[in-house]
């Protein structure tokens, strides 16, 4: 399971001072980044692809991901 966007949006969060990013990360990491995101201005080089959307994006992707996460348990799965 894991949260997905571009190697521009990955790059600009690398210059954040955050740790560096890949285009592919964990979730958990990614939900303690979105709250840190909403924090912060709302700029270009920080957002190619605009603050609000970006973050609207990875939320988006984290709850697929705890849905998942949720059935797998309910149905006595591992997740």
């Amino acid at each position: 399971m894991s949260v997905k966007f571009s190697a521009k949006t990955a790059e600009a969060f690398s210059q954040l001072g955050l740790g560096h990013f890949t285009t592919v990360e964990l979730p958990e990491r990614m939900a303690w980044i979105v709250r840190v995101l909403r924090l912060l201005d709302d700029r270009p080089e920080w957002f190619p692809a605009g603050k609000w959307a970006t973050i609207q994006y990875i939320e988006g992707q984290l709850s697929a991901l705890a849905r998942t996460a949720a059935e797998q348990i309910n149905l006595g799965e591992k997740t």
